[in-house]
């Protein structure tokens, strides 16, 4: 395991002498904010035709729109000027659950039941892509002009599936002044 901590810093050397890193503004040049899921199989920038710079990219297990996802989004959107989501759900993914076993996976290797109870496991994953994007378009922080669309990708050939197209969400309603 030590090799593997002395090979980053290694790459991390051989990075800052390529000059590779550079000064980017911290608002991301396409105004993106992609959700996908912290799946190492995953390369969101090559995979959506991304350079660095470009989107905040938000992993998540199972690229749920978990509520740390809609706090992280808050601060794209509101702070650094992010106007699209695009939600990136995957095939052959760990949070697909159709039996209900996780917790008692989890139970079994830990050796007592897990902390956290909430995981958002799926059954339906075209299905959870479409909730999750519902739940980003009826968000109540939500900025005027918020586009939201989701895709599928498969992790065996790196075809994404259209899920939802580009749709606008409707302005959020906000109190009187």
């Amino acid at each position: 395991m030590v090799e593997t901590y002395d090979e980053i810093l290694e790459a991390n050397q051989a990075y800052v002498t390529s000059g590779q890193h550079r000064s980017l503004d911290v608002r991301p040049a396409r105004q993106l904010a992609v959700i996908t899921c912290m799946d190492a199989r995953i390369a969101a920038f090559p995979t959506l035709g991304l350079e660095l710079g470009d989107a905040h990219v938000i992993r998540t297990a199972g690229a749920r729109v978990t509520d740390d996802v809609l706090r992280s989004l808050a601060l794209s959107t509101h702070v650094l000027g992010t106007r699209r989501a695009l939600v990136v759900g995957h095939t052959r993914c760990g949070l697909y659950d159709p039996d209900g076993q996780i917790d008692a996976t989890l139970t079994e290797l830990m050796g007592r039941p897990p902390f956290n109870q909430s995981w958002g496991t799926f059954t339906d994953p075209p299905g959870t892509v479409r909730k999750d994007c519902q739940r980003l378009l009826v968000w109540p922080d939500r900025p005027d002009g918020f586009i939201v669309a989701g895709y599928l990708l498969d992790v065996d050939t790196g075809e994404l599936q259209p899920i939802l197209p580009p749709t606008e969400a409707a302005p959020p309603e906000r109190p009187p002044a």
